[in-house]
């Protein structure tokens, strides 16, 4: 009996040894099809996310499909609404400092020194919308325009309808390029950016679209100057009108003016008008909401 007793105890000793020898032997087994699980579970994601392409081309629009331009009008309609919101509580605002806008596009050009330095004689501030070639041309311009506080918008690169109108995206990739000359020159990114001509009537829901995407701000106009169409000392009262007309309906002025040597020239009667009557003229910034043309399903393509 003592002799079996002492052969069951290294039976038992035995079977400890070769089961512990087994769950060594499995755990290796299985920690390996873990690892290679692991490893499968890292190639497929690596696979999945190169086969996501990242790009630095402008958010595109939905497909020219019905249900992608029902899609895109319902999307621009809440933005509108939240824009027309937000557009009512600034101007409420404005209206309490008496406030203007005095907006200069196409520049800048061989006469914007003489321009700034009105401004500055008058104490005035100013917002520029440029296009991207004329800061490369001149960029010591744009540079005293940051130093002196002007704000620094965007105006596209070609001025062409027919281009910058072409496509869903195209307004979006001159606003880019434009975004990326102004950023190289003075290191100040903006998001301010008028279409050639005004956003209405070509800028369609799509472009409008796209452009919100990439976070732009469409910024037109509520006093036409038309300083593009007479040339001369008219565009000075002309401006006084709509200034006059905007103040009647208890809104601020945003007054379209170009940077030419036409409009510079009498530009001081302008000036000294909007000293007269008290006006505190403001710049534009990124976070203020765009005052622009409504579509309202009214746009239609360059022909």
């Amino acid at each position: 009996m003592p002799r079996r007793r002492r052969l069951n105890s290294r039976g038992k000793i035995a079977v400890t040894v070769l089961l512990t020898i087994m769950v060594v032997l499995l755990s290796g087994l299985f920690g390996k099809d873990e690892k290679k699980a692991e490893n499968e579970n890292d190639t497929n994601r690596k696979d999945m996310f190169e086969m996501i392409s990242f790009s630095t081309e402008p958010v595109a629009a939905f497909a020219n499909s019905t249900l992608s331009q029902s899609i895109i009008e319902k999307e621009n309609k809440k933005i509108e609404a939240a824009r027309k919101i937000e557009v009512a509580k600034q101007m409420k605002l404005d209206q309490l400092e008496k406030a203007i806008y005095l907006t200069f596009d196409d520049g800048p050009t061989n006469v914007t020194q003489e321009l700034l330095d009105i401004l500055e004689d008058y104490q005035m501030r100013a917002t520029f919308f440029m296009i991207g070639p004329n800061i490369k041309e001149y960029p010591e311009v744009v540079k005293r325009m940051q130093k002196d506080g002007f704000a620094l918008g965007l105006h596209g690169i070609t001025h062409d309808v027919k281009k910058i109108y072409s496509n869903e995206s195209a307004p979006t990739k001159e606003m880019i390029e434009n975004q990326g000359i102004l950023e190289d020159v003075t290191g100040i990114r903006t998001e301010l950016i008028r279409l050639p001509y005004g956003s209405f009537p070509y800028l369609s829901e799509a472009m409008r679209y796209v452009l919100d995407q990439n976070n732009f701000k469409v910024w037109d106009w509520n006093v036409d100057s038309f300083d593009w169409k007479y040339r001369n000392e008219q565009y000075v009262q002309q401006t006084i009108s709509g200034i006059q007309s905007m103040e009647q309906s208890g809104v601020s002025p945003v007054v379209l003016l170009h940077d030419t040597n036409e409009t510079i020239k009498y530009l001081p009667k302008l000036l000294s008008y909007i000293k007269e009557q008290g006006y505190e003229t403001k710049i534009l910034t990124n976070d203020m909401p765009p005052l622009t043309f409504s579509c309202e399903g009214q746009c239609s393509s360059v022909k």
